[in-house]
């Protein structure tokens, strides 16, 4: 069995996905955590940034942005992700802008740009876990 033959348990366990508390990109980084206690994923500990709109396209949706810190060694197949999202438009764009401008641009990925000039986001996906395997095919 191939691991695109996986069930949805298996794959989630490869893609290892921390969601990121009230998130607020800034120069710095991303801000989250409650107010009295926030914490901060400064964009240069980001290796890898990705982004895709999820969710229906007549319905709810949402542009989720997924940071990878820490590439996996060569022969490990699980990776960790920090993840926070954004309302499709402006949010997204400012996001995508401050993730263009403070991450080595080697690490990130063509949607993040195109998102950043136009506000477009060029990947769209219908769930997390589609999503997902195609992230970790990018990496």
């Amino acid at each position: 069995m191939s691991f695109w033959e996986t069930d949805p348990i298996e794959h989630r366990s490869r893609y290892c996905v921390t969601l990121l508390e009230d998130a607020r990109p800034t120069f710095d980084g991303v801000e989250h955590g409650p107010d009295e206690d926030r914490s901060l994923v400064p964009w240069s500990a980001v290796r890898v940034a990705m982004n895709a709109e999820v969710g229906e396209p007549e319905g709810v949706r949402t542009v989720v942005f997924d940071l990878v810190l820490e590439l996996p060694a060569k022969g490990e197949d699980g990776i960790e992700v920090q993840r926070f999202d954004a309302e499709p438009g402006e949010d997204a764009q400012r996001a995508a802008l401050l993730i263009s401008e403070q991450v080595h641009s080697s690490g990130v990925m063509p949607s993040i740009k195109s998102a950043a000039l136009d506000g477009i986001t060029t990947r769209w996906y219908p769930d997390l876990i589609s999503f997902e395997k195609d992230n970790l095919k990018e990496l």
